[in-house]
Formats: structure tokens, sequence, C-alpha cells
């Protein structure tokens, strides 16, 4: 084995433990926050249906730009 081929292999190591400690990490830490989450000021406005209508207009510029 040379050592470019073990330091590949520490590196490999190194970024995997990170990719698995920044997944787990945000679940435990979330849990231990006395911070409440921080929402919108601007009210929730449930998005509306399309009319059938709309959808008709839709499917008719989907198939122009085709």
């Amino acid at each position: 084995m040379t050592a470019s081929n073990a330091l590949d292999w520490i590196v490999a190591l190194l970024v995997c433990w990170a990719s698995l400690t920044a997944i787990f990490e945000p679940s435990r830490g979330a849990s231990q926050c006395d911070v409440p989450a921080v929402t919108s000021s601007a009210p929730q406005v449930p998005l509306a249906a399309p009319t059938q209508a709309e959808l008709d207009t839709m499917i008719r510029d989907m198939k122009l730009h085709d």
C-alpha cells in the first residue's frame, strides 16, 4: 500500500464520518434546544386548487412549448 493510497482511505473515512455526523447531529441537537421555532409573521394562506379552465390553459401552454 502506498502512502497516497493510505491518505486517500483516511480522507474518505473522515468525509464519511463528517457526513454521518451532519445527518444525525441536528436531530439530537433539536431536542436539546430551548429556543422556540421562528415562524413567519405573514399569514399562512392555503393554496387554492386551480379551476378546470386554469388547468386547461396550463395544459394548452405546455403543449405549445413542446
